[in-house]
């Protein structure tokens, strides 16, 4: 949800219709509401409702098909554009949003996208900018909470938070998260990552170094993401990737029929066919002790 030209069926065509920044340059705009359904992590299945930001398309979910519109939602994701001239007219739409969501639909989950931020280029005036906007909508969601995010088509930010989005929705998250630390541990990798097959959003990730960050992980999953549409543009398919130096080896592989894997490994005494070893025997087990 959000205003026209905010970006929401560009981020949505990046994230799950394979297209690049460049590509949704020739996109129009949304009329009314475009559903579409995408198969993620084996069996589930995302209901994604794209609304159209134009004013007549607004004034009608917000009235005649709000309970349509707002009913049964489990995640709200309101797209705000940091473009627009008129912050009272955002901050308005997202009231009745949210207003329409705590009739119909108490227990969903709420994200904010502030997009657009690559118009913004110093780091601490993008953090004073999401600062200001997590104040603001924190005093008007009422029983919501919502998570805020900065986001750009032209960066891994929109990979790290739609990973966020996406992977809260696993309803075996914690299974899974509780497996993949112990193959990491068994097969003594420094870092192991589940990538959802079809988007390659960051599902899980596990890291010896419990301080590290995770946001290579998604420059990592825009890269493969950008690398596998140009095998597919020439007729190729991603079987698998490696990199090996004096530092670590690191491997890319199909893992389970919704997956795939990267894992790192840092100890020169671990041989490289040991590790994809190890990654082909643990397929059956995640295949089908977990089902994804």
């Amino acid at each position: 949800m959000g205003r026209s030209g905010a970006g929401k069926t560009s981020m949505r065509s990046l994230i799950f219709a394979n297209y690049s920044a460049h590509d949704t340059r020739r996109l129009g705009a949304t009329i009314d509401v475009e559903h579409s359904t995408v198969q993620f992590m084996g069996d589930m299945s995302l209901n994604i409702w794209d609304c159209g930001g134009q004013h007549k398309y607004l004034d009608n979910y917000m009235n005649e098909q709000k309970e349509n519109i707002f009913g049964n939602v489990e995640v709200l994701i309101y797209v705000f554009d940091l473009e627009t001239a008129n912050k009272d007219s955002e901050y308005t739409l997202y009231d009745e949003c949210i207003n329409n969501l705590g009739k119909y639909s108490r227990d969903a989950k709420v994200y904010t996208l502030v997009h657009k931020m690559d118009k913004i280029p110093e780091a601490d005036l993008k953090e004073a900018k999401l600062d200001m906007y997590r104040r603001a909508l924190a005093k008007r969601s009422d029983l919501f909470k919502p998570e805020v995010f900065g986001t750009s088509i032209w960066d891994n930010t929109l990979f790290h938070a739609w990973s966020q989005i996406v992977r809260r929705l696993v309803p075996s998250m914690s299974t899974i998260e509780r497996h993949l630390e112990r193959f990491q541990k068994l097969t003594e990798a420094a870092e192991v990552v589940l990538f959802e097959r079809a988007t390659f959003l960051v599902v899980c990730s596990i890291n010896s170094d419990k301080g590290a960050g995770s946001n290579k992980y998604m420059v990592v999953s825009q890269a493969i993401k950008t690398y596998r549409n140009r095998c597919t543009a020439i007729q190729s398919a991603l079987q698998s990737f490696e990199i090996r130096n004096r530092d670590f080896s690191l491997f890319i592989e199909p893992f389970t029929k919704s997956t795939f894997i990267l894992v790192i490994t840092t100890d020169p005494e671990i041989e490289p066919a040991v590790t994809k070893a190890n990654i082909k025997a643990a397929q059956p087990h995640f295949q089908d002790k977990l089902l994804i």
